[in-house]
């Protein structure tokens, strides 16, 4: 097996169970793939103004990152944006921050994209 065959078949994206007394559940929440955290980058800084919407990029990231634990299928999808957008903050906090951390969008990277742009708390 050649190298790039190798690197193109590692299962290279990691996930973790997580509880969510909110929502009385666990969930699954896996690192995004290289597309899907390019997408919410820049959907979060689409804004006509240049500024960042964290509130966004943290629900798109629950879009994202969580997963049935049973069937391994997508939990939401983008038709749920509004309805998760009225749902505990701290339960999209919790389901996010762990998204962001397995795909490599830690606080750091949070922090220097507010130091970047502005922030802004609408969607």
């Amino acid at each position: 097996m050649s190298l790039r065959e190798k690197i193109l078949a590692a299962e290279d994206i990691e996930s973790e169970m997580l509880e969510v007394p909110e929502w009385d559940c666990t969930v699954e929440v896996r690192g995004m793939n290289g597309a899907d955290r390019s997408r919410i980058l820049e959907s979060a800084a689409a804004s006509e103004d240049g500024k960042i919407s964290i509130g966004n990029m943290y629900v798109e990231t629950v879009i994202a990152s969580t997963y049935d634990p049973e069937t391994g299928e997508r939990i939401f999808t983008n038709a749920d944006r509004d309805v998760l957008m009225s749902k505990s903050a701290a339960a999209i906090d919790k389901i996010a921050t762990v998204g962001m951390r397995l795909s490599a969008m830690d606080t750091k990277a949070a922090d220097d994209a507010k130091a970047t742009f502005p922030e802004t708390t609408t969607s």
